[in-house]
């Protein structure tokens, strides 16, 4: 279950910690984009998905479900709690938010560890060079081909977060030349992999 309070966190957390001079760092897609690889950096370290969100493939990359209703403020099936907390995303323009300043009692230590590689590795990035950046990713180029002819959003699988990217054509143009996620343990990713996809059977 996504916790509203949770998700607000790690959005400012995010924008508290991305360099100053990047002005993307209010964008939506550059929010969702640094959720999905601390998201996916979590789950090949600890074995779940820290935002406890679903994900969608969509054309400009993997996009949080929660997460992105939350930055646009619209959550369909929220109690009033959860539409109270809504007022705590500022929106600025149409694709531009501020959150405003959160505690991080939410926030484990591991998704703050997981936070601190997204921005540390990606943070620098503007909105539409990181979607370019995940398009390299294995979980989302499974459905390129879906995409192109116009599907709006496929449902993705979390044991493809798993899998390392075969090239990282996109990456290379903004100069990442090794994937930042491979892991010199592929038993260790291996045996996190078998135990979520079990994990996933058995409910």
């Amino acid at each position: 279950m996504v916790s509203v309070r949770k998700i607000l966190q790690a959005l400012y957390y995010i924008q508290s910690k991305a360099p100053k001079d990047n002005t993307a760092k209010s964008d939506i897609m550059y929010l969702l984009k640094l959720i999905f690889f601390a998201d996916r950096h979590h789950l090949r370290h600890f074995g779940f998905v820290a935002s406890g969100d679903k994900y969608e493939a969509m054309k400009y990359g993997p996009v949080a479900s929660a997460v992105k209703d939350i930055l646009y403020g619209k959550m369909p099936n929220a109690n009033s709690a959860e539409l109270y907390l809504l007022r705590e995303v500022e929106q600025l323009s149409e694709h531009d938010v501020l959150v405003l300043k959160q505690d991080t009692d939410e926030l484990s230590e591991s998704y703050k560890q997981s936070l601190n590689f997204s921005v540390k590795t990606f943070g620098k990035y503007k909105q539409f060079e990181l979607s370019k950046i995940t398009h390299d990713y294995p979980e989302w180029k499974k459905h390129e081909d879906k995409l192109s002819r116009g599907i709006k959003s496929v449902e993705m699988d979390f044991r493809d977060f798993f899998d390392n990217p075969k090239t990282l054509k996109c990456s290379k143009n903004y100069d990442i030349k090794e994937d930042p996620f491979k892991e010199a343990d592929s038993k260790f990713l291996e045996t996190l992999k078998e135990d979520f996809s079990e994990s996933e059977i058995s409910c």
